[in-house]
């Protein structure tokens, strides 16, 4: 009898044949063939079903698929089979990571670095959890024990250079940040940009704008379709005078110009900047700001994109443009026939909607208003449309003014058509939408009353265009403009009821809902006119959902709702007694709620005083030709060089509505922070802190108040205002908490 053979299942599979159908999967998911690799694994999975580098690597795959939760399924799997893998415990926290599941993510990077200490990659990624948990110090150290593992690891000098920043200190950031940098393959461009995009910000912060920009603007190229990197550079470059050169950043200006979801409100200087450091356009632009208006410079002018998009989008804030626009109106006007106009109807277009948008600030003579006159009585009297002359019309006044508009627009010029749709069709849905707004309360006090007149007229500000943000939890928010708060000082929700008391034109009404997750927001404000342009503006967004109202903020103290958080920005002080107002606003507010309200500084405004004194003696009244003449004296220097300062691309000077706010409003207060700590407390608010415009500033207050509590002292703020006048920008933005009773 021969010998026997003992056999517990059927023979084992070589294991050579799993090993190399996990080669052949690894190289198809390294070439990018997803599909591929998928399949080869699923045939292994058969086999096998328990083995756990194919598990592992079919999550990797569902990770780069952007399907989180198969992937989280994938990974857990492996982790069951593999549970001493710290490899799968790294791609299992990636993919909650992916998922926004922080704790769960942060649970298996701590896991990882338990199995193998001193592994830079979890520890580095930990670090990115904790940082999102805004649990900064911790992250700090965990960026620190990765660099200890991989002194060039990336993703941590890049992380530590975040919190380096949090914490103001900016310079080593920078170099952080920089030496992440130089470990980027240069083909690396999704880290490359956000890299960039993060020492940018470092480098504002240091206060070296042009190379911060010029990082931003790098990282806007490299990754043109990421929205937030757009919307960092747009929002630093607000208000700018010094701009980086080359053609790249003509380029990714002209881009941001054009989208729908950044404000060209905000770019407007810098563009301003890159058209004069063109020698070309600053050449034609100081001709055409003479009498005589030559071809030529014309010309140029008409095939510079940049400078006919900047027309078509905000008012232009520069004098030496204003002048010259000036004149090509006039000259427009009176030396161009039909024909010509005809030929230049691109350019006459572009004019009239900057005029239009600056409510036709410009000056205008005597000459000029016969010669509108007779050319309104001309393409009226025409048998047919007179496109050249309707759109010269379109620069002296709005089209929707005249008797008879043409309503036919199949035959209408492509340049021509959005003219009409901000000049005839805009205005009119605006009166269909003041026709809905109810009437929350009267407006009785005299001020009120004198203040909705001036809104009526001249709503404020007539905004084009916003920069669209993901609005976020209201806690996560604060977190982020009061990082210093205490935990019981947060917001009690994250579904705030919010009141814009006093919305305007919906400019603010935009801010919130962009700001905060899960808002219900009722708008209110004094003038149906600035209600109705911001209701246009919100559905032109694709917003609902917002509760408009008509009402006076002093008539709300018998309201019976209440807010979570209470939005005013630049209103109180147009009231008649500001504290009554503040008052009212407290009262408004659950305990534990937040008011956010801007006031008007008065070390800041000394220019705007001046102004309205000057205004007072010679008697000048608020009247557009009252408003033109004096922003030309002003632009020329004849109502004295401390004016000056009024005319900055910054000011509320470029438009008619703007500049009536500005200098001619009926009713102004203007306050000390010291004033306002004694408002505060009449009101029964705790003062939580100020926002500051520029990080240098922010970052020059922390050098001069080390000590964390002087951020919650107006005394410490009001202090450093007086060594430095113009660090809030004339209006002051703070933030307050109406206290929770105690208990017991």
């Amino acid at each position: 009898m021969g010998k026997s053979r003992r056999f517990s299942g059927p023979p084992a599979k070589p294991r050579f044949q799993a090993s190399s159908l996990l080669n052949s999967a690894v190289a198809d998911l390294d070439a990018g063939r997803l599909q591929d690799a998928e399949n080869t694994l699923r045939l292994l999975l058969m086999a096998q079903p328990k083995d756990g580098d194919a598990l592992n690597l079919m999550g990797v795959i569902e990770l780069r698929r952007g399907r989180s939760a198969a992937a989280i399924d994938a990974f857990k799997r492996a982790a069951a089979v593999q549970p001493r893998n710290p490899g799968v415990h790294l791609n299992l926290g990636n993919a909650f990571l992916r998922s926004n599941r922080l704790e769960s993510a942060l649970d298996h990077y701590e896991t990882a670095t338990r199995l193998r200490p001193g592994y830079a990659d979890a520890e580095a990624l930990k670090g990115d959890a904790l940082r999102k948990l805004a649990r900064w110090p911790e992250a700090a150290l965990a960026y620190e024990r990765a660099l200890r593992g991989k002194r060039d690891h990336f993703a941590a000098l890049n992380g530590y250079g975040l919190c380096l920043m949090h914490d103001g200190d900016a310079t080593r950031a920078v170099e952080m940040l920089s030496a992440a940098l130089e470990k980027l393959p240069p083909n690396d461009r999704v880290n490359r940009a956000n890299v960039l995009a993060n020492l940018g910000s470092a480098m504002l912060q240091t206060g070296d704008g042009v190379e911060g920009l010029s990082a931003l603007a790098q990282a806007a190229t490299l990754l043109p379709e990421n929205d937030e990197i757009s919307h960092l550079l747009a929002q630093n470059l607000r208000h700018v005078r010094v701009v980086p050169e080359g053609e790249s950043f003509v380029t990714v200006l002209q881009r941001l110009l054009e989208r729908p979801d950044v404000s060209p409100a905000n770019l407007a200087s810098a563009t301003v900047a890159t058209l004069k450091s063109q020698t070309d356009v600053s050449v034609a632009l100081q001709a055409l700001g003479q009498d005589a208006v030559d071809a030529e410079s014309l010309q140029l002018l008409i095939s510079n994109r940049l400078l006919m998009t900047l027309l078509k989008k905000t008012p232009v804030p520069d004098q030496e443009i204003e002048l010259a626009m000036t004149n090509v109106r006039r000259h427009l006007l009176l030396s161009s026939a039909d024909a010509v106009r005809d030929a230049q109807l691109e350019l006459i277009s572009a004019l009239a909607q900057q005029c239009f948008l600056n409510e036709y600030v410009y000056s205008v003579t005597a000459e000029e208003e016969e010669a509108v006159a007779s050319l309104t009585k001309t393409v009226s009297d025409s048998t047919s449309p007179n496109w050249g002359g309707l759109a010269l019309l379109g620069c002296y006044l709005p089209l929707g003014r005249l008797s008879e508009v043409p309503e036919g627009r199949a035959e209408m010029p492509d340049c021509v058509a959005p003219l009409f749709r901000q000049q005839v069709d805009e205005p009119r849905q605006e009166q269909a939408y003041a026709a809905t707004v109810p009437a929350l309360t009267p407006v009785t006090d005299a001020v009120s009353r004198a203040v909705q007149s001036q809104y009526e007229e001249n709503p404020y500000p007539r905004w084009t265009g916003f920069s669209r943000r993901v609005p976020r939890p209201l806690r996560e928010a604060v977190r982020d403009s009061l990082p210093y708060l205490a935990e019981s000082q947060f917001p009690p929700t994250d579904a705030p009821r919010v009141l814009i008391a006093g919305c305007g034109t919906g400019l603010e009404t935009m801010r919130v809902i962009t700001s905060y997750q899960a808002a219900s927001v009722l708008a209110v404000d004094l003038s149906r006119t600035s209600l109705a342009y911001g209701m246009r503006k919100l559905a032109e967004y694709g917003v609902s959902g917002i509760e408009h109202s008509q009402a006076d903020i002093l008539a709300l103290d018998q309201f019976d709702r209440r807010f979570d958080l209470i939005h005013s920005f630049g209103v109180i002080h147009h009231m008649s007694d500001p504290q009554r107002g503040l008052n009212v606003l407290a009262h408004l507010l659950d305990p534990g709620g937040f008011l956010y309200v801007g006031l008007y500084s008065v070390i800041a405004r000394k220019a705007v005083t001046e102004v309205r004194q000057l205004i007072a003696e010679r008697g000048v009244p608020p009247t557009p030709a009252g408003i033109r003449g004096l922003r030309r004296q002003i632009m020329l220097g004849e109502a004295g060089p401390q004016l000056s300062i009024l005319a900055s691309p910054a000011s509320d000077f470029w438009a008619m509505s703007d500049c009536r706010d500005l200098m001619f409003h009926v009713e102004e207060h203007q306050f000390t922070l010291l004033e306002i700590e004694e408002m505060f407390a009449k009101a029964q608010l705790e003062f939580l802190g100020l926002e500051v415009r520029y990080a240098p500033d922010l970052t020059l207050f922390r050098q001069e108040n080390p000590e964390q509590s002087k951020l919650t002292s107006l005394r410490a703020w009001h202090e450093f205002e007086e060594r430095h006048p113009q660090v809030f920008g004339g209006t002051y933005q703070l933030w307050a908490r109406k206290p929770v009773p105690q208990v017991g």
